[in-house]
């Protein structure tokens, strides 16, 4: 009677395994997982490739095992109501009858309540439901392939065509948003793209760094403050100590209305937040709302200043540049072409530059032209030097003691690695 109990109650718990997991598996949100494994998590990793390869054969999985689950129940639950029923003489002849509240037993513990436990943690349990789910497919792997075969000569039988239906990754959805599409505007292509890219960026990737920084000494008097403020037309100024990379705060152009000329700004400056190079946009945005305030420092990971951060800058990501009364007109990557020359700005990224020559350049620690001259050189080069790169020729036209400004770009023969 015991080995009765102990069986109906195992199989109900591995009932209850099956049919979570299979809800769980649709309900694990591959894209999160995807982005983790991009960005170093090991198990992320291993655990998105085991979904990308065997995520039939785990559905599979589930459902024979759900399956077997039951039937194994049902027979076990029969058995032990007609052994019962010799001690208990109602039983008799009406066992059939007693049998059904075993329909209770597997839908509520079998089958609601797990279902609700395991959508609602898929994101934990996933990484201990797939290990397990290998185990039962290899162990099931022949009852698997047997309804494969059943599944594909039904389809070849009746002419049906097997549904590719699929959640599109954020690069299908680019993909295609990037194809020709009657009635969105090119504005509404670019703003929907950056939504889905939006999440995946880090703070790094627009931090305005610290040679473009508009920013005063906290020891600076307020009349000279004011006239800073006319002439880069900016409403919020961040102040520092001693030297640019130390900021300490900001000040905005409205708390001087009051102010006498020969104060100290530092009388009058707000505390300013410090933010990691990696932090994601999404995260910024929240922090900005959360602190009310519009500008915060961006530091590396070795607590280095990079440069300043904006509300607005972020919000540029999503709709394109704000333009307001004190908006300059955006300064060009591109200066000017002609024949195979093009003289570019520093900043360029390199990517746009392997565009714009069709050439390869390798991989380290920069993003712009500038910073492959000057990592490649191993110092600041001077203006008109002459660097050469495979096919290559970039002459520095404008630099000053923080970056390289301008680069003229031209096309000659191969002459190999820089010089």
């Amino acid at each position: 009677m015991i080995s009765y109990i102990i069986a109906i109650f195992f199989f109900l718990l591995l009932e209850g395994f099956f049919s979570g997991s299979e809800i769980a598996l649709f309900s694990v949100n591959r894209a999160k997982l995807k982005y983790l494994a991009k960005n170093g998590d090991t198990r992320a990793k291993k655990l998105y490739e085991k979904l990308q390869k065997h995520f039939d054969d785990y559905i599979a999985t589930t459902l024979i095992g759900t399956t077997l689950s039951i039937v194994t129940i049902t027979a076990v639950y029969v058995n032990f109501l007609m052994e019962f029923a010799v001690y208990l003489p109602v039983l008799k002849g009406k066992e059939e009858i007693f049998a059904e509240s075993i329909i209770v037993l597997t839908l509520l513990f079998g089958e609601i309540l797990p279902k609700s436990i395991f959508q609602h943690f898929a994101e934990k349990l996933v990484y201990f439901i797939v290990p397990a789910l290998d185990f039962f497919r290899k162990l099931l792997y022949p009852l698997i392939l047997l309804a494969n075969l059943i599944t594909k000569i039904v389809f070849f039988v009746f002419r049906l065509q097997p549904r590719k239906d699929k959640i599109l990754s954020r690069e299908e959805l680019l993909d295609a948003l990037l194809m020709d599409s009657e009635g969105i505007e090119e504005v509404e292509k670019k703003i929907i793209a950056n939504v889905l890219i939006f999440e995946e960026r880090r703070l790094g990737e627009i931090v305005v760094p610290l040679s473009d920084v508009v920013a005063v000494d906290e020891n600076e008097k307020i009349k000279d403050v004011i006239s800073v403020f006319k002439t880069s037309g900016f409403s919020r100024i961040p102040i520092y100590a001693k030297r640019i990379d130390e900021i300490v705060g900001v000040i905005r152009a409205y708390d001087l209305a009051d102010a006498k000329p020969d104060e100290p700004v530092k009388n009058y400056a707000k505390s300013i937040r410090y933010l990691h190079e990696f932090t994601s946009l999404p995260n910024v945005l929240k922090g900005f709302k959360k602190f009310k305030d519009h500008m915060a420092v961006v530091v590396d990971e070795r607590g280095a200043t990079m440069g300043i951060i904006t509300l607005e800058d972020v919000l540029e990501e999503i709709v394109g540049e704000i333009r307001d009364e004190y908006t300059k007109k955006e300064k060009k990557m591109i200066k000017r072409t002609f024949k195979d020359k093009i003289v570019v700005d520093g900043r360029i990224e390199i990517k746009e530059i392997e565009t714009l020559v069709d050439e390869k350049f390798p991989k380290g620690p920069y993003e712009t032209l500038g910073g492959f001259i000057v990592y490649y050189l191993g110092r600041m080069p001077m203006a008109s030097e002459e660097i050469y790169y495979n096919s290559l020729k970039f002459t520095i036209l404008q630099t000053n003691k923080r970056r390289v400004q301008e680069v003229l770009i031209e096309k000659v023969e191969n002459s190999g690695k820089v010089e």
